[in-house]
C-alpha cells in the first residue's frame, strides 16, 4: 500500500478517538460521529465504537468491520484553535448541507495545511461541498476587513481574489474556490491529496506573471481505488 494513504481496516473499534471518522472498504462511504448515520437512525454525535455490532454500511450494506480508519476531523489543525474553530462551523454545516445534491457523502470536513504566512493564518479547507483556500486575518486585517468584500491576497505564486464572510464562532475568513461542487471526488483520500498539492503550489513562487486563477492540481481528482491499483 502507498505510503501517502493512512487508512487501515478497522481493529478494536473501542480504541478509536471519539471524533474519528471511518470509511467502507467496499463503496468508500464515510461514517463522521459529527454527523451520525439518518438512514438507520444514529444521533449525530454517536462514536463509531457506539455503534451496534449489527450496523452497516447506509450505502452498500457492508458489515461495520469493513470500515477504515480515515483519521479525525481536527486533522492537521489539532492544537490550533482558530483552526478548530473554523473546521467546528462546517461541521455544523454539514449537519445542514447533507442530502443536498452538492453534497458528497464520501467526504468529510477537514482543515489541512494551515500555518502562518505573516500575520494570517493560511490553509484549505475541505468539506463534502467545496475546497478552498481559507485565510485567517492577522492583527492588522482587523480594519480592512468586511463580510462581503472582496479582496487580493498575494503568495507566491501570484495574487488570488478572495471572497471575506463571518462565520459563527469563528469571525472573519477570506476563501478562495478551488473546486465546487465536489462531486467528482471518488473518495476522501483523492481529495486530501488534492489539496495538498494545491496548498503546495500556493506556495511555490511563480517565475512568470502573477495567475489570475488558484492553483488547483493540475490533474482530475484519482480516487484511492485507482491510485492503489496503478501503484501494484
Amino acid at each position: 500500500m502507498n505510503a501517502a494513504f493512512e487508512g487501515s481496516y478497522l481493529g478494536d473499534s473501542s480504541k478509536l478517538d471519539d471524533g474519528t471518522s471511518l470509511e467502507c472498504g467496499i463503496c468508500w462511504q464515510v461514517y463522521d460521529p459529527a454527523l451520525g448515520d439518518s438512514v438507520a437512525q444514529v444521533s449525530p454525535g454517536t462514536p463509531f465504537a457506539a455503534l451496534p455490532d449489527d450496523w452497516r454500511c447506509p450505502s452498500c450494506d457492508a458489515p461495520k468491520q469493513k470500515f477504515l480508519v480515515l483519521g479525525t476531523a481536527r486533522g492537521t489543525a489539532a492544537g490550533d484553535d482558530a483552526v478548530l474553530r473554523l473546521v467546528a462551523a462546517y461541521r455544523n454545516a454539514a449537519t445542514e448541507m447533507r442530502g443536498l445534491p452538492v453534497y458528497n457523502p464520501q467526504l468529510i470536513v477537514e482543515a489541512l495545511g494551515f500555518m502562518d504566512y505573516g500575520e494570517r493564518r493560511v490553509g484549505v479547507m475541505v468539506t463534502p461541498w467545496f475546497m478552498n483556500i481559507a485565510v485567517l486575518p492577522g492583527g492588522s486585517d482587523q480594519q480592512e476587513w468586511a463580510a462581503g468584500r472582496s479582496l487580493r491576497l498575494t503568495f507566491p505564486s501570484g495574487a488570488y481574489d478572495f471572497l471575506v464572510s463571518e462565520l459563527d464562532g469563528v469571525g472573519l475568513v477570506a476563501s478562495c474556490s478551488l473546486f465546487s461542487p465536489m462531486n467528482d471526488f471518488t473518495d476522501h483520500e483523492a481529495a486530501r491529496l488534492a489539496a495538498t498539492a494545491a496548498f503546495e503550489a500556493l506556495l511555490q513562487p511563480d517565475p512568470e506573471e502573477a495567475v489570475a486563477e488558484p492553483p488547483a492540481a493540475a490533474a482530475a481528482p484519482v480516487s484511492r481505488r485507482a491510485f492503489l491499483s496503478a501503484g501494484g
